[in-house]
């Protein structure tokens, strides 16, 4: 007992010298930055590598990938791997890494790392999120081999043109000190937050869960040591909290909803980052449910909610109203091939009817959303359903505990989520068969759709851009039709980051990236 209290009081104490270490980190271009980095949509606290459905941004902090997105999500940056190249039916990809590179204990990362990594990430023991999101799985992928040193070579048992974009969520791990590492450990492995081990620009240094996470530089960092001693990635219990923290002092950077975030304009105190945020904000109707079944009552829950007055009023002008799962209009067909499921609760009440559906009891949709900006887009959402007789009751949990069993398909009826559904990234393993770890091997949904199925299989191994971007004009189309899901908007993100901040870099990438923010470059002025 004595032991617990003592470990308390130094967590206590630690976390109380958080506002302190702010202040220290005035008296130069160095010093500490401390940012609530997994507030907000983009955020995961404490997700490790090949868990992360999001907190991306800090995990690159750690650890690299091979390639990842750019600065601002409209292409591809080199990391690890410095180029690539496939052969003429896209089954061979070879990848050259960079040289002179190493891991923060000063071994030398190397092709057999790359292998380990994959071959951990797809292995059934291990049960990692990284099937589901990056499309490669024991199923599509014949051999990763080490050709050399700096030289790996991907072997597909089917064409995949788009690999180096599925390869954005490969975090690369030290086979070194992790090769004694049963798979079927590793979810629970403490390694993570006691050793961790990377190649990024920051190392290690203490975690407490629920509490902070801390890194010190990398003084062997590839792109250079950082200007920054340290760094600190601290947790809150929601946006509130963590405004609240850089209002006072506390800490220097944090997501922020669009109203409040634009309550900081043209305040000198502070930086505004904003950008697209790729993703595709939609109620995924659980068609193990009969209800959600009928075409009939999908389409009623479009017309009763009144997208555009949501975008507008409740959300200030923030988001778009999307018409299926891409989140680019570059991603979707003439208007005129599609409905715009424009507000008319009459038409819900008359297809709830026609349906003869049982919505006498509420029904839940969970959500791993906290923030404020999707806290009034749901309570405007239950308002407007409420008023064509289906109460829904927003259950708000936290990523790991929203991912411990959402993926199954069982648990859930009702999911409000966001999804990462751009032309590179396309979420095609929500929609196949096998493409998440469902209890009864069907899509996410609960549903397979032929016609769907077809559009989805000859997308994926389609090579020439135009085609391809038809293909997933042909898939909007379709979702749009059938209502597949509840399709509701894409929104535009924010950060506020301290005017002490220089060189200070954030994007809102889907799932938090990972992108290029060379945070090597960041500091804090005095």
């Amino acid at each position: 007992m004595q032991l617990v209290k003592k470990f308390l009081v130094l967590a206590l104490i630690v976390v109380l010298a958080l506002p302190m270490m702010v202040g220290m980190a005035q008296d130069g271009a160095s010093g500490t930055l401390i940012g609530a980095f997994d507030i907000g949509p983009g955020g995961a606290p404490g997700v490790i590598p090949y868990m992360d459905s999001a907190g991306r941004t800090w995990l690159s902090k750690i650890w690299s990938p091979l390639v990842s997105w750019n600065a601002d999500i409209s292409a591809l940056e080199p990391q690890l791997a410095t180029s690539w190249s496939s052969n003429d039916d896209n089954t061979v990809w070879t990848f050259n890494l960079r040289e002179g590179v190493l891991w923060h204990d000063g071994e030398p990362f190397t092709a057999e790392d790359v292998v380990f990594s994959l071959n951990l990430a797809i292995n059934p023991d291990a049960a990692t999120n990284f099937p589901g999101f990056s499309q490669l799985s024991r199923d599509s992928v014949k051999e990763v081999r080490a050709v050399d040193e700096m030289t790996v070579e991907f072997d597909l048992n089917s064409p995949n043109p788009r690999l180096p974009y599925n390869l954005i969520l490969m975090w690369i791990l030290p086979q070194h000190a992790l090769a004694d590492l049963n798979p079927a450990d590793y979810q629970t492995s403490d390694w993570f937050f006691t050793e961790a081990i990377g190649t990024g620009p920051f190392m290690h240094e203490e975690f407490q869960r629920d509490q902070f996470w801390a890194v010190v530089a990398n003084p062997t960092y590839w792109r250079g040591a950082p200007k920054l001693e340290r760094l600190i990635n601290r947790y809150f219990a929601d946006e509130t909290s963590a405004i609240l923290a850089l209002e006072a002092g506390e800490i220097h950077f944090s997501y922020a909803s669009g109203d409040v975030a634009l309550g900081f304009e043209g305040n000198a105190d502070y930086q505004l980052f904003s950008g697209p945020s790729g993703v595709t904000n939609y109620m995924i109707f659980n068609e193990r449910d009969p209800r959600f079944a009928d075409i009939r009552v999908r389409q009623a829950f479009l017309y009763a909610i009144d997208r555009q007055a949501i975008t507008e009023t409740v959300l200030n002008g923030t988001a778009q109203v999307v018409p299926c799962i891409g989140a680019f209009p570059t991603m979707y067909p003439p208007a005129e091939d599609l409905n715009d499921y424009a507000y008319n609760p009459d038409m819900a009440r008359q297809l709830l009817a026609e349906s003869g559906a049982d919505f006498s009891q509420p029904v839940e949709v969970v959500t791993y959303y906290d923030s404020q900006f999707h806290s009034d887009a749901l309570a405007a959402m239950q308002a407007f359903l409420a008023d064509v007789g289906v109460t829904i009751t927003p259950i708000k949990q936290d990523v790991p505990t929203y991912n411990s069993y959402f993926y199954t398909g069982d648990g859930w009826t009702i999911s409000y989520r966001g999804v990462g559904a751009g032309l590179a990234n396309f979420p095609f393993p929500f929609y196949e068969v096998g493409g998440q770890p469902t209890t009864d091997g069907a899509p996410l949904d609960g549903t397979s759709y032929p016609e769907l199925l077809d559009m989805i299989a000859q997308a994926r191994v389609e090579a020439d851009p135009a085609a391809y971007a038809g293909l997933i004009a042909d898939i909007c189309r379709f979702q749009n039709e059938n209502a597949t899901e509840g399709y509701m908007w894409t929104a535009i993100r924010f950060g506020v980051a301290s005017s002490k901040l220089q060189d200070f870099y954030w994007f809102p990438g889907p799932g938090g990236g990972p992108y290029e923010d060379h945070a090597e470059l960041w500091s804090v002025a005095g």
